[in-house]
């Protein structure tokens, strides 16, 4: 690589690494701020940084195929005098295609990755900055607020976690039988102070006894996101967490999805009619889980009736759940 692609490539990978910089630099912030642990800054490094590097070897990769397109346009004039040199031609052309057709995906992968990641840290901001007016505004922080902000700015940071890990292809699923009331309790004791805030009352139907053969980290992640949608959306004091048949189903009695919006809740930054209504939706909750169940031993789907609530269930095969 000569000097001149060289400063095209530092030029270009400029934008991103200073954004990769402010991330990691909120993310400490909000560790010393907040007293959060400490590894949450190792994780991100962990799962962001490879990310990184992978995106700084395309860019070079992208810069080597660009110098060298006007050779490959003279091998494609290329007319072949003899059997050997048709097969060798053939060969080369078809090692282009593939690679061009990698660099392409590659590419928009990353752009996927780098969207959400400005996504998610704008999300986190937005919580941070209403903290530190807060705090400007007045001598003391009433610990409800500090609370509800953490709250979303810890859930953001999750979000952002888990889209990377779940953007790298050697995730190791640990797979157990987990206990569905404990893990569901976990979920509902952690959220208790939106529970509250909001006077909602989980009610769990038939969970007892019930466990299911699955990653239980990946599990509560998904449980988590539908459990927020839930609360997000609810517009009575109840929402309803049930085993039936061979699914666990998380029940809101809110406005409901149009009809038109349900095919595409799982894409990726969909928010719908509902999301338009809330600056809190990012479209990613349910694109993960979806990202999720395609990799694991269970299923998602979603039904909906406007103004009556919208019904999310995860459903395991009848080898991967106990009663």
């Amino acid at each position: 690589m000569n000097k001149k692609h060289f400063y095209l490539l530092l030029r270009s990978s400029l934008p991103v690494i200073g954004c990769y910089l402010i991330l990691c630099g909120l993310v400490d912030l909000l560790i010393v701020l907040y007293n959060l642990p400490s590894i949450l800054l190792g994780d991100l490094f962990r799962f962001s940084l490879p990310l990184l590097i992978v995106y700084l070897i395309a860019s070079w990769s992208f810069s080597s195929y660009k110098s060298s397109r006007l050779n490959l346009n003279r091998i494609e004039d290329f007319t072949p005098t003899n059997t050997t040199e048709a097969k060798l031609s053939t060969l080369l052309k078809d090692n282009q295609r593939d690679t061009n057709t990698t660099i392409h995906q590659l590419r928009l992968t990353q752009q996927n990755q780098f969207d959400h990641l400005e996504l998610l840290v704008h999300e986190i901001k937005n919580y941070l900055t209403s903290l530190n007016a807060a705090a400007e505004n007045g001598s003391t922080v009433s610990s409800k607020e500090v609370k509800a902000n953490v709250h979303q700015a810890n859930y953001y940071l999750n979000l952002l976690l888990s889209d990377e890990r779940l953007a790298m292809d050697n995730n190791d699923f640990a797979f157990q039988w987990v206990n569905l009331e404990q893990l569901v309790n976990e979920v509902i004791q952690q959220n208790s102070a939106i529970f509250i805030n909001k006077q909602l009352t989980p009610i769990l139907h038939n969970l007892k006894n019930i466990t299911v053969l699955t990653d239980r980290k990946w599990l509560r992640f998904c449980i988590e996101q539908l459990l927020s949608n839930a609360i997000k959306y609810s517009a009575t004091s109840t929402i309803d967490i049930s085993w039936e048949i061979n699914s666990l189903k998380i029940k809101d009695y809110g406005i409901g999805i149009l009809t038109d919006d349900l095919p595409r809740i799982f894409e990726n930054g969909f928010t719908g009619h509902n999301g338009h209504q809330t600056t809190l939706s990012t479209g990613m909750g349910l694109y993960l889980v979806k990202k999720v169940t395609d990799q694991l031993n269970f299923t998602i789907n979603v039904t909906s009736t406007i103004g009556e609530g919208t019904t999310a269930s995860l459903t395991f095969n009848s080898d991967n759940y106990k009663v």
